[in-house]
């Protein structure tokens, strides 16, 4: 990394003063960037400096993936605003105090729609602020009527988002940090001097911090309290062999009866942890690099996540979601690797099971795209990680006008292929075949813009730590020919990764 004598000699202010009480004229909110050209930044040098202890804070990576998935990182930390759905209550806090709160989940959900008279502006093209956090599994359930558990785990939130009016982002492939603000404008008027005064602070910082960092200070080899080491026995699932193969055969007496083509049937481990989750999502990342890894930090719970998926992304006016399906374990050697990538890939059975499931994503798509408009970019791509390989599709469209954050939501979530096929029906099927709530796990995490922009991962290859309790899930798709015994088998390779960070020592 190379660092200018000064910072604020080369930091680049965008907007002018001038642009900006053009567009606070007209605009609710003006975001307010300042950013600077830093070759090979480890973002995680910056997170750990300024929000390594800091609640309600988040940092997201790509650490894999084509250029349009990987090209930006993205932290903040200690925001004032949480949205909270559990159930059908719904509450909003400022510093812990509660403002507003609801009976019903609606209202609340209508604050994370686009906010009115927010300038589409050139200079970030790309969130510029909004509301960072996930949505569970059970949120399903305020889009369609669903059965849902009544027993809940430690009260775990079924939605729990941070409002964000400034974070950093690192654009991978311009190789800028930006250092981003966007307060209401109302809130802000004549004040974009003392905007660009806490720009300068917050430069001057992050130079004290890079000038002063050496190799050996980078996250990924910080001295935190290492997980505990898995032993055997340590590591609990709520469901054993025989358990998980008879649920799987359930599901095909539904799918012989007509009921479903295809159901995704998961099941849940967990075990005692005390470790730091920073640091254990630093272990997961490492060992499974992903397009979609995360790390959020709440009060209740940390979520640590190397998800490959994507449930929805939304730009301007442009949808895209990125269907999963088809796994096979990696070969131990590049000969016995290539051969199951191929028998994945030339499966009868993968390619009826992939091109369904992208076919529901079309449909979920159909219903908020204008007519015509929505075509597949790429079509059973295999994607390789450290423990499995993937088949891959791309799906975009384009927005009918008005649609709003609500809409979308309920057209696309939770994502097919982790539910199956067809998705109300196999999600009621889940409900009366699985023994706990999914929480986070299949739902999604991610960021809403105030802006028209979203960008909303599948929380797979996830771990939650609540409680000193670290959990996961693994699910595997059930279709009419699959052998319960190789569908278990999948589960556990899935498992693979989460067992592993855990275990590292």
């Amino acid at each position: 990394m190379v660092f200018p004598v000064r910072p604020e000699i080369y930091m680049d202010i965008l907007p002018n003063k001038k642009t900006f009480m053009q567009l606070a004229a007209s605009s609710s909110r003006v975001p307010v960037c300042g950013q600077e050209k830093i070759p090979g930044l480890d973002i995680s040098i910056i997170f750990r400096e300024f929000f390594l202890k800091t609640k309600n804070s988040f940092l997201f990576e790509s650490a894999k993936g084509p250029k349009e998935t990987a090209q930006y990182s993205l932290m903040g930390g200690g925001y004032s605003k949480t949205l909270e759905i559990t159930g059908q209550k719904a509450k909003l806090l400022n510093k812990g105090k509660l403002i507003s709160e609801w009976s019903q989940p609606g209202p609340a959900l209508e604050m994370l729609n686009f906010e009115k008279n927010v300038p589409s502006v050139a200079y970030l093209p790309h969130f510029w602020g909004g509301w960072v956090g996930f949505i569970g599994y059970e949120g399903g359930a305020w889009f369609e009527s669903l059965p849902v558990k009544k027993s809940y785990e430690n009260n775990l939130p079924d939605l729990l988002f941070m409002e964000v009016e400034q974070f950093f982002l690192y654009d991978h492939v311009t190789e800028e940090l930006k250092f981003i603000l966007c307060p209401k404008t109302k809130e802000i008027e004549n004040s974009y001097d003392k905007l660009i005064k806490e720009i300068k602070r917050t430069w001057n910082d992050i130079y004290r911090i890079l000038k002063g960092t050496k190799e050996k200070s980078k996250l990924d080899n910080l001295n935190l309290p290492l997980p505990p080491l898995l032993s055997k026995g340590c590591l609990k699932s709520n469901l054993n062999e025989v358990d998980y193969t008879e649920r799987v055969k359930k599901v095909k007496s539904y799918i012989h009866e007509g009921d479903i083509y295809q159901a995704n049937i998961a099941q849940k481990f967990e075990t005692h942890f005390e470790g730091n989750p920073l640091e254990l999502y630093v272990k997961l990342r490492q060992v499974n690099p992903s397009p979609f890894s995360g790390y959020l930090n709440f009060q209740q719970l940390s979520l640590v996540s190397s998800s490959p998926e994507r449930l929805v992304k939304v730009h301007e006016q442009k949808v895209e979601t990125r269907p999963i399906a088809g796994t096979r374990p990696r070969g131990k050697k590049d000969k016995e690797d290539r051969a199951l990538s191929l028998e994945l890939l030339l499966n009868p059975k993968e390619q009826a099971e992939h091109l369904m499931l992208v076919d529901l994503e079309r449909n979920d798509l159909g219903r908020i795209c204008q007519t015509g408009s929505i075509c597949v970019t790429d079509f059973m791509l295999l994607e390789k990680y450290s423990h499995v390989s993937h088949i891959v599709s791309n799906i975009v469209g384009d927005l009918k006008s008005e649609t709003s954050v609500y809409d979308i939501l309920k057209s696309v979530f939770p994502g097919g292929t982790i539910t199956g096929c067809p998705k109300i029906r196999c999600m009621e099927i889940i409900s009366e075949l699985e023994t706990v709530n999914r929480g986070p796990y299949s739902g999604s995490f991610g960021y809403i813009g105030f802006g028209p922009y979203i960008d909303l991962n599948i929380i797979i290859r996830s771990i939650l730590i609540c409680d000193e309790v670290a959990s996961f899930h693994v699910g595997a798709g059930i279709v009419a020919d699959s052998n319960p015994e190789k569908e278990y088998q999948e589960t556990l390779d899935k498992a693979a990764a989460m067992i592993q960070a855990l275990s590292h020592h």
